[in-house]
């Protein structure tokens, strides 16, 4: 394990058996630098992991979420502290079972503010893609 900075909810373990009776299946990943998504998506594909989508910005997010019934979403969106906390409440609004995974910059407290609004893990930049993928299998569901 790298030093950057990581944490995971205590409670994502909740809901996991609800998981595999709602069909919720694969990972998508949200970012606005399309080579960074292509990055992100080929780091958790590389690692066994099914990535079912990729949105550019929050609304594409918040659609894909409601019609691909993601297990986990991945965010690196450079967007306000405030925004990115609706974000991650709109999409557990969507789906409280969803994983949401939030990367970010170490800016403020934005690591407390989101796992507080309901993410299940918060991974400061930089990071190592070893780390990024290790965490999102940490709190994806196991069937």
């Amino acid at each position: 394990m790298s030093i950057h900075s990581i944490s995971i909810r205590a409670d994502y373990f909740l809901g996991l058996a609800t998981l595999s009776k709602q069909g919720h299946h694969g990972i998508i990943v949200a970012g606005e630098i399309p080579l960074l998504r292509v990055l992100l998506k080929m780091a958790l594909e590389d690692s066994g992991c099914d990535v079912v989508g990729e949105a550019d910005n929050g609304q594409k997010l918040l659609v894909m979420c409601q019609s691909q019934n993601p297990a986990v979403v991945v965010i690196d969106l450079d967007i306000p502290e405030m925004d990115m906390v609706r974000l991650v409440e709109s999409i557990l609004d969507i789906d409280p079972i969803i994983a949401v995974v939030v990367l970010s910059e170490p800016i403020g407290n934005i690591g407390e503010t989101v796992l507080a609004a309901g993410a299940r893990a918060y991974l400061q930049k930089p990071f190592s893609m070893y780390d990024m993928t290790h965490l999102v299998k940490k709190v994806r569901p196991v069937f």
